[in-house]
């Protein structure tokens, strides 16, 4: 029985674009630079064998993301202990019916400088995204492979209700994939997300819970409805604290009851 939880990435990573599957809301306004540090870190104690999880301390990682004149991520580092470790760049044009957006590589240690992500959006005539093929590229192999496709979109008065998810292999083979429907409230905004395995039943359910300002503030994923895990469903429950510009500039977990600080943002306008 193939798990829900499939491409998690695509929920959270700010490389990720115009696909339907809505990503959490992540910078709005005129916005210049964002520095991101990450918090949770693991410390080696004297023992080879063990590590401890400290949580609410600076990991050491850093994100820095900056923007063009239209405000649009042209882009990110990655470091680790103020060493720069991945550089990407982000890429936009438009063919015909298609969007096409890349997340390239364009240095890192391990020798994928090059390799790229690509999301082909097919727009139809209203303006609106009707499929998106997924592709990984490999610029020391030559290689561009399909590697997921989302589709059967369907609109109502305007607004994305439903289209399915397919995962596929290195044959081209599409698996059986996952139902994804979206609720709206009465001002037209996303409030919950349900994923269904279209093989196996088994549902994922996301809320968006929004402050009287209409900013994200709480995030909850609840993973394989119906299927209890030790007596209960895995659930995480995301926090985020906004500027007046409704961008995040801090995020928790709830862990045992507490507030944990995963990251914080510095953010800068122009």
């Amino acid at each position: 029985m193939r798990i829900l939880i499939t491409s998690l990435f695509l929920l959270f990573s700010v490389g990720s674009f115009g696909q339907l599957f809505p990503k959490l809301p992540e910078f709005r306004g005129n916005i210049e630079k964002v520095t991101e540090k990450r918090y949770g870190k693991e410390q080696i104690p004297t023992k080879k064998d063990s590590s401890v999880f400290k949580p609410g301390k600076y990991s050491g990682w850093k994100y820095t993301f900056l923007f063009d004149e239209d405000s649009k991520l042209k882009s990110r580092e990655n470091s680790f202990r103020n060493k720069v470790l991945t550089e990407y760049t982000y890429q936009r044009n438009k063919i015909g019916d298609r969007n096409i957006e890349h997340e390239i590589i364009e240095r890192d240690n391990e020798g994928h400088a090059g390799d790229f992500v690509e999301y082909e959006n097919f727009i139809d005539l209203d303006g609106r995204i009707t499929k998106v093929n997924y592709w990984v590229g490999n610029h020391q192999k030559q290689t561009r492979e399909l590697f997921m496709i989302e589709m059967n979109a369907v609109y109502k008065e305007g607004k994305l209700i439903s289209f399915t998810r397919h995962n596929v292999n290195s044959a081209g083979v599409m698996d059986t994939g996952e139902r994804c429907e979206l609720f709206y409230d009465s001002a037209n905004r996303i409030v919950r997300i349900e994923r269904k395995d279209i093989e196996s039943d088994l549902k994922t359910e996301l809320s968006y819970s929004l402050n009287p300002n209409g900013f994200l503030d709480h995030y909850s994923i609840d993973l394989l409805v119906g299927l209890p895990v030790y007596g209960k469903n895995p659930t995480q429950d995301i926090y985020y604290k906004c500027d007046s510009h409704g961008n995040w500039v801090k995020k928790y977990t709830l862990a045992d009851q507490k507030m944990i600080i995963e990251a914080k943002r510095k953010i800068q306008y122009k």
